[in-house]
């Protein structure tokens, strides 16, 4: 009976804190990729002289805030507040991979996500749950039945994208931007996604040597990425699973990832990829277990040949 009782008390314990507390314990981490063969300029001669190959490459350095997944509802607090710290310091790029939005409630939020400008500016592409009014049947019944994943009739998200150009973001609903002098190419794919043909040729229009640069919200057809030729990609959808069991994963990661590519950075060919936890999800299930939401600094060392 006692044993009983406390495994009753132990796992509303446990509910409890993946519901309301672990939720908010938003984190920013730090990762560093290098594109191309990082040994060309990683080992240096002992005498601290740089290397035949290390003379032949130039380094540029691109600082980017990824954010994911806020799944903006009103109330919010803690997460805005927590946007808005994080925003509030220098990069070359912000980029918000998709789920922006839970209903029209979180629009006023979308034009006070940036303290600042990105010295590059900031990049956003959409997500399902921007598209789609998601219902409990639809989370519940819909993971059994696929014809119930998705309500009937996306919404019309103009007012989504018009909140979030009034905040500072670029929307790219399957199309590029070139910045020349910077030597940076961006291709943001909207959801559910992009022919590969289509892709191909967004990414093709990347003058040689700049960093190619790749958004999406889910992690789907990863090798029509990888075939266009892209250095970096940028997405989220998983929340990292959500609820991760310690030497085992997630226990789902809904999309074509494995468990142990449910969050980070994992590698397809000549493709590196960032995944986001996210820093939200539906309030409704809005459940983290071993799984904090989380923003990310990613500092890319982008390598050509020097001129």
């Amino acid at each position: 009976m006692f044993a009983a009782v406390s495994l009753v008390a132990a796992g509303a314990a446990a509910f409890y804190y993946a519901r309301k507390i672990e939720p908010k314990k938003y984190k920013l981490e730090t990762v560093r990729l290098i594109t191309g063969d990082g040994n060309a300029w990683r080992s240096r001669e002992g005498n601290g002289k740089r290397t035949g190959a290390e003379e032949r490459v130039e380094r540029r350095l691109f600082r980017i805030l990824h954010i994911s997944d806020l799944h903006l509802s009103k109330p919010e607090s803690d997460k805005i507040d927590f946007i808005r710290k994080i925003t509030d310091d220098e990069f070359d790029l912000i980029i918000l991979t998709g789920d922006v939005f839970e209903d029209h409630s979180g629009i006023e939020y979308a034009e006070n996500l940036l303290t600042r400008r990105p010295r590059l500016g900031a990049y956003a592409v959409l997500g399902n749950h921007d598209y789609y009014d998601y219902t409990m049947f639809h989370k519940i019944v819909g993971r059994m039945i696929r014809t119930f994943r998705h309500p009937k009739q996306k919404r019309d998200v103009t007012p989504f994208v018009e909140a979030l150009q009034n905040g500072g973001f670029d929307v790219l609903r399957n199309e590029a931007r070139c910045l020349k002098e910077q030597g940076l190419h961006i291709v943001g794919i909207d959801y559910p996604g992009i022919k590969e043909y289509e892709l191909a040729r967004l990414a093709a229009q990347a003058p040689a040597h700049h960093l190619n640069l790749c958004l999406f919200h889910m992690p789907r057809d990863l090798h029509h990425i990888t075939n266009a030729g892209f250095h970096l990609a940028l997405g989220g959808h998983t929340h990292g699973g959500q609820v991760r069991i310690p030497g085992f994963g997630p226990i789902i990661t809904d999309s074509e990832l494995s468990r142990h590519e449910a969050s980070g950075v994992i590698r397809r060919g000549e493709t590196t990829f960032h995944i986001s936890r996210g820093l939200g999800a539906d309030p409704r299930s809005n459940i983290r277990f071993f799984c904090p939401p989380a923003a990310t600094i990613i500092e890319v060392h982008h390598q050509m040949p020097r001129a």
